[in-house]
């Protein structure tokens, strides 16, 4: 807290430990899963949401409210988020959703793109759309790999998709 005047630390640690406390007393729902067996094949994903530990992330945009993002991994090495349905209020409760691996989204136009995202959490598709279908597979590939490396089980995957240029962000 670098930023803060020394007086404020303590009201900043209460406001966290608070913010912390109400996280973590937040019980955890159970989403209905896409029930469309065809959408669910085209993600390319089992489906399965369950997950036994979620990792928060807080993603600062600086033009509205930080995004909150959990994330963790299914029995099948699976990125799984949970987040809320839309960003604005009303934001419609959490929901639940296996997140596709960057190469699904491989020989996809924009407009596709749009369509898987929008099945998502309205924040994963605000920070992984862009202009151009290469800017939003490189955007998304960023923002997985960020999402994938806060969960340990999901780390050796990252360097094997790595290995095998599917993250499209790395520069070869």
């Amino acid at each position: 807290m670098p930023s803060l005047l020394e007086i404020d630390h303590p009201c900043a640690r209460k406001q966290i430990a608070d913010a912390r406390r109400a996280v973590e007393s937040t019980p955890e729902e159970d989403d209905q899963v896409e029930s469309n067996p065809s959408r669910t094949a085209e993600l390319g994903s089992s489906g399965e949401t369950d997950v036994a530990q979620w990792n928060v992330l807080q993603f600062n945009t600086g033009s509205t409210t930080p995004f909150i993002i959990k994330c963790g991994a299914n029995s099948n090495s699976e990125l799984v988020i949970k987040a809320d349905a839309r960003v604005q209020e009303p934001k419609g409760g959490e929901i639940v959703r296996v997140v596709p691996r960057p190469s699904v989204l491989e020989n996809l136009s924009l407009e596709d793109m749009k369509q898987i995202f929008s099945q998502l959490p309205e924040a994963l598709s605000l920070l992984a759309l862009a202009r151009t279908a290469d800017g939003t597979r490189a955007r998304y590939s960023r923002l997985y790999r960020t999402l994938a490396m806060k969960v340990p089980s999901l780390r050796d995957l990252i360097g094997e998709l790595e290995k095998g240029g599917v993250l499209k962000d790395v520069r070869p």
